[in-house]
């Protein structure tokens, strides 16, 4: 029996593989070449196979190539039309992909598998070995480069010896070791970069030579296209002064304070003699006014807040001096308010702004429903590029009313309307870039607010919140992202409880997304939020992209309120949850789907989000 179950299996596995070979030289005998195409045959193209890779991934090389196949999520779309010329390109876009991916002897083949009038294609990626840094040398030519200049500019190369050689990573070290001497001066420093391909022992040595040339200095700064604006406003904008050592991140700086001016539909600084090479760098600062004055309307939609809209004036040049004063009307289920806000630029000193809002707010919580009008001046002081910390005086009238259930009686003290005469503080350091979408920095945010006592009022209370976020790119474009919030508020004095409207709540849409809104935390009778005088808050997310503008998310959300001051770790509610993000020319639309870990009594077992820009 055991000799005859060996025999039928030897059979299996022979018949099987002449069948194998058969297919094999059947799909041979069908495939096509492109001069084999009959001439003026219109073919479309039914699929695209990606063979024999190893390294370079199928999506790498699909979204080098020019010829695609219709989505499957896409139907309604027309099929592609198959054109040879273009696949004749996307060839060599294969081939060069390859190259610059350090595979320098890799070969690319294909095949066309002619059914009716459409076409699969098949890429057969032979990479072949892959080519490795052997050596990067750094040579300077006017210049001896010593021990710690040397360990300083490796320190900016992106590769190192034993790693692939990859040509984005060629270009940025030499990109990186040119910036490395702007920024110290050196405005006409020139890096050429050369490589030398060992195609027998697969590796690459690379060569920066460096022509470094005299330091030079900033010279005459010339203002053009100013019309109806005083060119004073440009100027008093400029980050450097004659003499001082060339430096681009003063030019960067100076067209980024230009442009937020908002007088100018454009602004460029740049160097205006740099071919003369004279040791003085003259400027060119080149604008093109906009209108003084800006009207925007928005509109959008959030499952917390339903449609919401808004509508904002302002005056970019009120009365000169680059003073703003804007006016700004929204509406949503939750909040409906009239702001108005004015900037004086550069009171008291050229980096501070007096900024003078005052508000009229009617907000709908699940923890009440208040009106307040408010007024806070305050001065904010800029210091470098990220820093700024912000001193400000609270001036605000409250009234609160629609408690529900016995939400008064749980708290220590209730006032439901009242004045707060509070100073407040504001530092943080921002080092990203995108507010509404941010791939790469951090944020450290700490708020601070101190009513009654000497500034009188009806409550005296202080209130304290620190925030700090942070954004780590990971394989690529795909971002790490976290975020953790504490904060303690308590009341002294006249008063023995933190106003409703200064507690600290959670959950929610931009909180711990497997909760509905304010829900984290002890509630009344009814279900509804109290809030509480300590909060603790955290964020995990892994933000990844999936096809063309749309992207993913997992995340994991962890949230505290405690009814006493600095009391944590307690009562931890936790949420799990995805996402997806469609990236617009107004940030991502972002859609949540969150799940608590342990569900509460008399609330779903999921949340679901929409609104516009990330989570945080």
């Amino acid at each position: 029996m055991r000799e005859r179950s060996t025999g039928r299996a030897l059979l299996l596995l022979l018949t099987t593989a002449i069948v194998a070979i058969v297919i094999a030289r059947a799909r041979l005998a069908a495939a096509l070449m492109l001069d084999d195409l009959p001439p003026g045959a219109v073919y479309t193209v039914r699929a695209i196979r990606i063979e024999e890779n190893a390294t370079v991934s199928d999506r790498t090389i699909r979204k080098t190539m020019l010829t695609h196949v219709r989505p499957l999520w896409a139907p309604w779309r027309r099929k592609e039309v198959f054109n040879p010329s273009l696949f004749r390109t996307d060839l060599e876009r294969i081939r060069t992909l390859l190259r610059e991916s350090g595979h320098f002897q890799s070969e690319v083949t294909y095949e066309l598998e002619p059914e009716e009038d459409a076409l699969a294609i098949t890429l057969h990626v032979d990479e072949g070995p892959a080519a490795k840094i052997e050596a990067v040398e750094l040579r300077a030519t006017d210049f001896t480069i010593d021990r710690d200049e040397d360990t300083a500019l490796r320190a900016q190369l992106q590769f190192a010896p034993g790693s692939v050689f990859n040509q984005a990573a060629y270009d940025e070290s030499r990109a990186r070791l040119q910036r490395y001497y702007l920024e110290r001066g050196y405005a006409y420093v020139e890096v050429e970069k050369s490589a030398i391909v060992d195609t027998a022992a697969s590796s690459v040595r690379v060569t920066y030579a460096i022509t470094r040339r005299a330091p030079a200095v900033f010279g005459a700064t010339a203002i053009a296209g100013t019309k109806t604006v005083g060119e004073y406003l440009v100027r008093r904008e400029v980050r450097w002064k004659s003499g001082d050592p060339y430096d681009p991140r003063k030019v960067e700086e100076t067209q980024a304070a230009v442009f937020g001016l908002r007088l100018f539909r454009s602004a460029t600084v740049k160097p205006s003699n740099l071919e003369a090479q004279s040791g003085t760098v003259d400027m060119a600062i080149d604008v093109s006014e906009g209108p003084p004055r800006e009207v925007q309307l928005g509109a959008g939609y959030g499952l917390e807040d339903g449609p919401r809209g808004q509508v904002r004036w302002q005056h970019n040049n009120f009365y000169g001096g680059g003073r703003q004063l804007g006016v700004r009307v929204k509406a949503s289920s939750i909040q409906q308010a009239i702001e108005s806000e004015f900037r004086q630029p550069y009171f008291l000193h050229p980096r501070q702004t007096l900024v003078v809002p005052l508000t009229e707010a009617r907000e709908d919580e699940p923890a009440f429903t208040l009106t307040r009008i408010r007024l806070a001046p305050q001065v904010e002081r800029k210091f470098g590029r990220t820093l700024r910390v912000v001193l400000g005086y609270n001036l605000e009238y409250d009234d609160v009313s629609e408690i529900p259930g016995n939400t008064s009686d749980l708290l220590e003290e209730f006032k439901p309307r009242g004045y707060v005469s509070s100073l407040t503080g504001v530092i943080e350091r921002n080092t990203t870039v995108d507010l509404l979408d941010p791939h790469d920095g951090s944020v450290l945010n700490l708020t601070a607010e101190q009513a009654g006592g000497p500034w009188a009022g009806d409550f005296t209370f202080y209130r304290a919140l620190f925030e700090a976020k942070r954004y780590v790119p990971v394989l690529g474009t795909r971002v790490v992202a976290g975020r953790f919030r504490i904060g303690a508020a308590d009341a002294f004095g006249q008063s023995q409880d933190v106003p409703i409207f200064r507690r600290f709540f959670a959950g929610g849409i931009n909180s711990t997304r497997g909760y509905g809104r304010w829900l984290v935390g002890p509630l009344n009778a009814a279900d509804s939020p109290i809030g509480g005088r300590s909060l603790l808050e955290g964020s995990l997310e892994f933000r990844t992209p999936v096809y063309k503008q749309l992207g993913g998310v997992v995340f994991v959300d962890v949230g505290e309120v405690e009814k006493e001051p600095f009391v944590y770790g307690r009562h931890l509610q936790f949420g799990v949850g995805f996402g997806a993000r469609y990236q617009t020319v107004v940030g991502p639309l972002r859609v949540d789907l969150g799940f608590p870990l342990e569900r509460p009594a008399g609330q779903a077992g999921w949340q679901v989000h929409f609104s516009i820009g990330q989570a945080f």
